[in-house]
């Protein structure tokens, strides 16, 4: 059995929780799933954040990470860090790299290094982490090095955390697990969703974010090696579902429980 908790990421359910009413109602229906762990994202801006502390507290529900705007993480900091405290959450993740760095290649990427080191400072001071997200352009080769690796070789190991996704690893090509163990130990939460083929028109396929157990990644493995190199929160993840959301996610968040019951930890060649 495979020691890591399966959680939820609130972005599956974006459109449900953009008022204080759908967020505390979407927070009930996942608690009722069985699931306690939740990563924030895409939460309405106008719900006040003693609410939401108060509807964690009401269902007994742990935050593992959240995805919080770029803008707040640059010039919110203190008030963010208030926030994530009240919510026992030990680390402010951002979900994907804006346009002011992604358009600049390399030196754009050199730059948001040099510019979050300050943050990732401050928030060490406060016995946090920052946490980033990936997605494939993260692999673009800038120089003959990819911008992932450089991100991994220029952060500090102790407060910059990573946060890999399955489906996009696979999107683009990546070996997953050679890319887990290059951040072993900065990594506490994985992204999980499947990746579906869709057939189109004329022949043609889309892979697509799919529910655990419905498409074509094969779990064991990734979990195995999530497991060696310290992931503690495997979330699960579906950008766009192809019905309903909250039906996605329990599905998703049985298999997903099965797999961690039934998948024996093991070595390098398990």
């Amino acid at each position: 059995m495979i020691d890591i908790t399966p959680a939820v990421q609130l972005f599956t359910l974006r459109d449900y929780i953009q008022t204080p009413e759908g967020f505390a109602d979407s927070i009930r229906r996942v608690r009722e799933m069985g699931c306690d762990t939740v990563q924030f994202s895409r939460l309405g801006a106008s719900i006040p954040a003693d609410f939401i502390t108060d509807v964690i507290r009401e269902y007994d529900m742990k935050v593992c990470v959240t995805h919080s705007p770029m803008q707040r993480i640059f010039h919110d900091l203190p008030k963010l860090i208030q926030e994530h405290q009240a919510w026992g959450c030990p680390s402010v993740g951002l979900g994907n790299l804006e346009n002011c760095y992604l358009d600049d290649g390399y030196e754009g990427y050199c730059r948001f290094i040099r510019d979050i080191a300050p943050v990732v400072e401050e928030l060490k001071k406060n016995g946090m982490t920052f946490s980033y997200h990936s997605h494939t352009f993260e692999f673009v080769r800038y120089r003959g090095k990819c911008m992932y690796d450089l991100l991994i070789e220029e952060t500090d190991p102790e407060g910059f955390h990573f946060i890999q996704d399955s489906f996009w690893m696979k999107y683009g090509g990546l070996p997953h697990e050679t890319y887990m163990k290059k951040v072993a130990g900065r990594m506490e939460v994985m992204h999980a969703k499947d990746f579906t083929m869709l057939l189109l028109p004329m022949g043609h396929i889309l892979g697509e974010t799919g529910t655990i157990g419905e498409g074509n990644i094969d779990y064991p493995p990734l979990l195995r090696a999530a497991a060696r190199t310290g992931v503690k929160v495997v979330a699960i993840e579906q950008d766009r579902c192809q019905r309903d959301p909250f039906a996605c996610l329990q599905d998703a968040f049985r298999e997903l429980k099965r797999l961690l019951a039934e998948t024996e930890e093991g070595g390098e060649g398990a």
